[in-house]
This record gives C-alpha cells, sequence and structure tokens, in this order.
C-alpha cells in the first residue's frame, strides 16, 4: 500500500515538475549544479519516505568516477595508438593534426555513428580530445569535482559531516563547554600547584554580589574561577604551553663526556652520572663500579627506572657509556625506587647536557624535577625515632 501510495505521488508531482530551464528547475548534471548534495542524500532522509529499489543514492559521483575512468582508458589507448604524442591542450592537438580541426572530426564521428547529432558529435570530440590532453588533477577539473559551499548552502561533506565538526567547533566556543571541559579536567587532576594558586585568587576577588550573579546561571561562577586553568587544558590553543628551553650542549671537549646529577630525600642519595657516546653500540649501564643489575639487585622495575629517559627521547641505551658515582651518604643498598629516582635523574641530565634537544621530551614527562620529600629526621620524642609517637598517661 506505501508503494502504491508513493507512485502515486510521484506520477502527481511529475507534471508539477519544471523541466525548463529556469530558476528552480531540476538539473540532470552534478556539474550543472556544483555536485548538488540530492544527488547523496542518505536514505531514508525523512521518517516513512519511501527508497525505489534499486535506487542508487550515489549516482553523480559513480558518474563522475565512471567520467575519470574513461578518461583514463582514452589516455592509455591514445598512449598506445601515438606511441606517446602527448599534448597539453585541444588547441596544441589541432595545431600538431595538418588539415583537421573540429567540425571535420565531428562530421566524421556522425557519420560514422547516425544516432549522434551534429552537435552531440562535436560535443564528444571535444571532451575526448580534453581527456586525453588534460591530466586527471588539473586545477579545473578538480574544480568542477568540488561541490561549493555556497552554491548548495552546506560544506562540501556527504551526510554533513563536515557541518557536523563545524558545528561541534562553535559548541566548543561556548562559555559553557569551555566550563564544562575545564571542570571535567581537574576531576583528572590535570591541575598544578600554580593552577590551584590561580583558581583560589580568582575566586578572592570576586565579591559576594558577583558569586550571586554568576551563580544564577549555575555555572558562570565555575567559568570565572576556572577561567585559566580552561584555557591551559583547552587541545588546540597552545598559546598558554611554556616552551621547553633548551641550552647549550655541555660536554668535556677531550674527553666527550657529559655530567648529570641526580638526588632525591634530601641530601641521603646524591648521584653524577657521566655519560658519553659509544658509536660501536655494545654501551654499559655502571654504577658504583658494579653493572646496573647487579646494584640494582636484579629488581627489573628499578632497572627500567633508571633506564627510562633513553626510552622516553626515544634512544637506545646501548648507544651510550654511562657511570654513575654517589655521592650523598654511604647506604648498604640503593636497590629502592627512591635511589632508583635519583639515579634515573642523573642520567636523565647528563642525556640533556649531550643532546639538548632531548630535554623537550624529558621534561615533559617531569624525569628533570626534583622530588622535595624527604624522610622525617631523629626526634626524641617518638618510639622509633620517627613518626611512632610514645603513648602518655593521663596522670
Amino acid at each position: 500500500k506505501d508503494i502504491a501510495l508513493s507512485r502515486e505521488e510521484e506520477r502527481l508531482r511529475e507534471a508539477q515538475m519544471p523541466l525548463e530551464v529556469g530558476e528552480n528547475s531540476f538539473s540532470t548534471s552534478s556539474q550543472a549544479t556544483h555536485g548538488n548534495l540530492f544527488h547523496f542524500r542518505e536514505y531514508p532522509m525523512y521518517p516513512g519516505e519511501y527508497v525505489p529499489a534499486e535506487h542508487n543514492t550515489l549516482s553523480s559521483l559513480r558518474d563522475e568516477l565512471r567520467l575519470d575512468l574513461t578518461a583514463q582508458s582514452l589516455k592509455e589507448a591514445w598512449m598506445r595508438v601515438s606511441g606517446g604524442v602527448y599534448f597539453k591542450s585541444v588547441e596544441a592537438y589541432y595545431a600538431s593534426v595538418d588539415g583537421l580541426d573540429a567540425e571535420q572530426i565531428s562530421e566524421v564521428l556522425a557519420a560514422l555513428f547516425p544516432d549522434l547529432s551534429h552537435y552531440e558529435a562535436q560535443a564528444l570530440v571535444q571532451r575526448t580530445l580534453e581527456c586525453i590532453s588534460k591530466p586527471l588533477n588539473t586545477a579545473a577539473r578538480q574544480l568542477s569535482r568540488t561541490i561549493t559551499a555556497d552554491a548548495v548552502g552546506l560544506d562540501n561533506a556527504p551526510g554533513h559531516y563536515t557541518n557536523f565538526l563545524e558545528w561541534m567547533g562553535r559548541m566548543t566556543e561556548t562559555r559553557a563547554f569551555k566550563t564544562e571541559h575545564a571542570l571535567f579536567e581537574f576531576s583528572r587532576r590535570k591541575f598544578n600547584r600554580d593552577d590551584v594558586r590561580v583558581m583560589f585568587e580568582n575566586y578572592k576577588l570576586m565579591s559576594k554580589a558577583t558569586l550571586a550573579a554568576d551563580s544564577a546561571d549555575s555555572y558562570s561562577h565555575f567559568y570565572t574561577v576556572l577561567k585559566d586553568f580552561a584555557r591551559k587544558v583547552a587541545g588546540e590553543d597552545t598559546r598558554h604551553q611554556i616552551g621547553v628551553r633548551i641550552d647549550e650542549a655541555e660536554i668535556d671537549p677531550d674527553t666527550g663526556i657529559a655530567v648529570g646529577r641526580g638526588c632525591a630525600d634530601g641530601d641521603k642519595y646524591w648521584f653524577t652520572a657521566l655519560m658519553r657516546e659509544n658509536r660501536d653500540h655494545n654501551g654499559t649501564v655502571v654504577v658504583m663500579g658494579k653493572p646496573l643489575h647487579l646494584a640494582l639487585d636484579n629488581k627489573a622495575w628499578l632497572m627500567e627506572m633508571v633506564l627510562m629517559p633513553f626510552d622516553e627521547a626515544n634512544l637506545d641505551y646501548r648507544d651510550f657509556d654511562v657511570h654513575i658515582v654517589s655521592e650523598g651518604h654511604a647506604s648498604p643498598s640503593i636497590a629502592n625506587d627512591i635511589a632508583a629516582f635519583a639515579l634515573r635523574m642523573s642520567v636523565a641530565n647528563a642525556l640533556v647536557k649531550l643532546l639538548p634537544l632531548t630535554r623537550i621530551p624529558l621534561k615533559k614527562a617531569g624525569l628533570l624535577s626534583v622530588d622535595r620529600r624527604r624522610e622525617r629526621g631523629q626526634f626524641p620524642g617518638y618510639v622509633d625515632g620517627k613518626k611512632v609517637k610514645r603513648k602518655f598517661t593521663k596522670r
């Protein structure tokens, strides 16, 4: 019943469809309409819309593809026939052939194919010569394949994907979206101490009246506080990001050694790494005269920590000789993660001195920053001298 109704509707509409050239006439070629979006509508677009059987919704694209394939095969046939005589334009072809012009060739063609009219034969000749002469990626052909946004009123995208992107882009410019995004990134702990300080200052600057006015729409007060943080975590805009400083290489000219220092837990662990390039690809990491695996008791996770700067800088640790000496307090074993942190920091600093550009990934990964935490000092009021308080009696 639906199909019958749909056919009836099509039959009634056919009479009203203007076929002559006019203001709102339907043109059958995608060239004339600059690629009307109607040609590749995604069916069904409207609820209850009837899609005819074997209806090709990509008809114009199919025709263009067929056109390009035909042009390609024509070119190949012409190259086989002519033995590689190539010409840039139709005029160049007529200039190269004596005694032939477009009318004569089209008359020959009209005689060969009686079904073609004179003008159709002439157009066919012109089109064929254009296909042979012009490369497929000329500006004119690219332009003809482009669907102009002015003509269609939309962007050049089937399924309006570009419109969706533009709409999303406009939406992400709004204050509400920036606020939501900042809250989301805040909940993922993307802030640092400085961000929190700025947020607190923004909050302190708000008067009670401002706070009441901003809270009226339930998000503007968030925006006022998180304004700078929102600019920091916005994806595309990188103007807020502080560039990484890159220093000159500090290498000893005689030995080719670069020196880096690392510390952890106050002055308990203090290491100095001496690093130089190894051209033979058999470099080693030696910690206080022992190989790395012996110094760290074969603890793989600690060895990975020490070698992490090479991974971050996308380098191979075997291209470097690393010799690490301790300058802190003597300790029986350095096979713990706090000492490994100091070792890692010394290796990263030495690598930065040797190859200054590696400072960018190492600084971004946080391998050059000092961990200021330290163990608590001895204090006689505690049972263990550190953190367990002794019990006091009531009296």
